[in-house]
């Protein structure tokens, strides 16, 4: 399989995972504002699920960016991230039906951290540009290393979810937040590519 195939196929996993989460949306028994007050949680949950999804489906997308050449080990890692990636809608409509219960909460976190942990695996097995630039080679070990703080965060709030759902919820959003303001590494890589020319011309 190509890495043009590997994306095509991710892309339509992600844009079908993003559906399912919109047709667990159910219409409220009541009309009017108390129809609203009934679906509010879930509608929240939704806006959040589908923010987490959208990320994910960044982070796929800037991780893949600059591969050059990709393994069998990169196709099964790949199905294996896109897998936790199919079990956030699950957790996120127990999370709309009982939004203070821990179930829906601790997995959506350990989906979050288990995603992570099995894209980097993807990345690492594939060639990219990136590992070409000792600069650049540099700055993935840094990335990586921060990675695995969010992972080990993201598992650890999921057991403590069955104390708290509120912390299961508090650190899905934090680590795709956080994730979303770092740059992408294609950023990164014109950015060391920019200095490097300077350099050069200086």
């Amino acid at each position: 399989m190509t890495k043009h195939r590997l994306e095509l196929f991710s892309d339509g996993v992600f844009a079908i995972v993003l559906t399912l989460l919109a047709l667990g949306l159910k219409v409220p028994t009541a009309h009017g504002l108390a129809g609203l007050k009934e679906i509010a949680p879930a509608l929240l949950v939704h806006a959040a699920s589908f923010f987490i999804v959208g990320v994910f489906w960044l982070i796929h997308h800037g991780g893949m960016a600059r591969v050059t050449e990709i393994t069998s080990r990169t196709l099964m890692l790949n199905l294996l991230a896109l897998f936790w990636i199919t079990l956030l809608p699950f957790g996120a409509q127990n999370a709309a039906e009982r939004p203070l219960e821990p179930l829906g909460a601790s997995l959506v976190s350990a989906c979050c951290a288990a995603f992570l942990l099995s894209i980097i695996g993807a990345r690492l097995s594939a060639h990219s540009s990136i590992d070409d630039n000792p600069a650049m080679r540099a700055w993935r070990t840094r990335r990586i290393w921060l990675a695995c703080g969010f992972i080990a965060g993201d598992f650890l709030c999921a057991g403590l979810s069955w104390i708290s759902p509120w912390i299961g919820y508090a650190a899905s959003l934090g680590t795709v937040i956080i994730w979303l303001l770092m740059p992408a590494p294609a950023e990164v890589e014109q950015q060391f590519q920019a200095r490097a020319a300077q350099g050069a011309n200086a």
